[in-house]
């Protein structure tokens, strides 16, 4: 076979599994090259989720899977919430970004504690009635695991530098046009 014929069937391939990328789950050739690349880089590449062996069941499970997405959007707009309430000002979009970004981190990589109080949480088929997760004291109780000490630091830093960089424009904007 070419080179060309080979592009050609590489683009095909990779046109098809965009579209269907769970097909790439059961492609004997993909899981291949994925075992040849761990295997060069001496273990897990470690891309997505580290859920051990929780998450296979996740993954494989369209249902949680589903529960999984609500839980996060729910997360992200109960901290969208608790953050508005604090009246940061212009400050408040930019720490629930990086709010955001700590709950996804945290995601990726939980702690047993999170992992196990987050497949908790999925198990509970009370909260999967709406679009949203109505119960907020969960919400809050998960927001708590998810964002540590740290966490909070790192967004009371962004948001500060967002607002000091907000007030020196300002300062300069105002001193031209006076």
């Amino acid at each position: 076979m070419s080179q060309q014929e080979q592009s050609d069937n590489q683009n095909t391939f990779n046109q098809e599994n965009a579209v269907n990328p769970m097909g790439l789950l059961f492609d004997e050739e993909w899981l291949q090259k994925g075992v040849e690349a761990e295997y060069k880089v001496g273990g897990n590449i470690g891309a997505g989720l580290d859920w051990g062996s929780a998450f296979g069941s996740l993954v494989f499970n369209l249902e949680l899977l589903g529960r999984f997405t609500t839980l996060r959007i729910s997360l992200n707009r109960e901290v969208r919430l608790l953050l508005n309430n604090w009246n940061l000002g212009t400050a408040t979009k930019i720490a629930v970004i990086a709010a955001r970004e700590r709950i996804l981190e945290n995601f990726r990589l939980p702690t047993p504690e999170v992992r196990e109080y987050i497949l908790a949480t999925l198990k509970n088929d009370e909260l999967y009635g709406e679009e949203f997760i109505s119960n907020r004291e969960i919400l809050r109780e998960l927001l708590g695991l998810l964002l540590r000490q740290e966490d909070w630091e790192t967004i009371a830093a962004v948001a500060a530098d967002s607002l000091k960089k907000e007030i020196i424009h300002q300062a300069v904007s105002d001193r031209i046009s006076a």
